[in-house]
């Protein structure tokens, strides 16, 4: 993990995430981006004044060093902060210079709350989460930083057709020395392991051959509530998933993913597949 990007949009909920991206990067020695993205802005007053892409611009920057200089003044040389910001929306700007400065894991904050909280603050996480190219780790306002030593995988025990898709996790493993709960919550009435998982759990059960690991079994006809009652009862420290377009983990489709974020207390990572045509 070389490169670590945190989004910010100056809210309190993202200054934590900022928080917890700094304790990762000194720990993984990797550098650190702030990163804004921002829309040309229209001043309320009788004749609307639109301010200019420099003025906005420079005004985000100003507003990153402080965060820079706050971060240097509080940590020192321990870890080494970035200023980037571009114009235009949030999730594909992210995604585009994620792409670009080969980001290997994305920051970003969230809120949970209620129903309309979930549905307008939280879109550019949830949407992020789904669209990345790389993993996004998304953080509550209310998580401070502390050791991870149990992470919990919640697996569908699908194909998935990207062998390095657990590097991520395994970063995570390396860092704080973790134990993987590998987590697989099935509704009560399924009784009978489909031979095409039991082969995607020997595969999984050998690319974390070197990785502290233990898989488990939960019965629940809601996948969030399964995954969060064992978070509770194992003191999990954070959860990792993989959003699918098509199975029960699909952010969108089963809204499972997307609950998580807004639900757990503690942090939750995404994995993606990015398969090379």
């Amino acid at each position: 993990m070389k490169t670590i990007l945190v989004a910010t949009d100056f809210s309190k909920k993202s200054r934590n995430a900022i928080d917890y991206a700094v304790e990762i990067s000194k720990l993984a020695k990797a550098k650190l981006i702030l990163f804004h993205v921002y829309n040309i802005q229209i001043v309320p007053s009788e004749i609307p004044i639109a301010l200019s892409m420099d003025e906005v611009e420079k005004d985000t920057m100003s507003n990153l060093k402080k965060i820079e200089n706050s971060i240097y003044l509080k940590h020192g040389k321990k870890v080494r902060v970035e200023c980037q910001s571009a114009c235009g929306f949030p999730v594909e700007e992210i995604n585009l210079f994620a792409g670009k400065n080969k980001v290997d894991l994305i920051v970003m904050g969230m809120e949970g709350a209620g129903y309309l909280t979930e549905k307008i603050i939280g879109s550019i996480t949830t949407s992020l989460i789904k669209k990345a190219k790389c993993p996004v780790l998304a953080i509550d306002k209310h998580v401070k930083f502390k050791s991870i030593k149990k992470i919990a995988l919640a697996s569908d025990y699908e194909e998935t057709k990207d062998k390095f898709i657990l590097e991520p996790l395994k970063e995570f493993v390396r860092l704080f020395k973790s134990h993987v709960y590998i987590l697989n919550v099935v509704p009560e009435l399924e009784t009978i392991i489909s031979v095409p998982k039991v082969v995607e759990g020997v595969k999984l059960d050998h690319s974390l051959e070197n990785i502290n690991h233990s898989f488990h079994h939960a019965k629940s006809e809601d996948i969030v509530e399964g995954i969060n009652d064992f978070v509770d009862e194992k003191k999990i420290d954070m959860v990792a998933m993989i959003p699918r377009m098509h199975s029960v983990l699909n952010i969108f489709k089963a809204s499972q993913t997307k609950r998580m974020v807004f639900h757990t207390k503690i942090p939750l990572l995404a994995l993606h597949e990015n398969i090379k045509n």
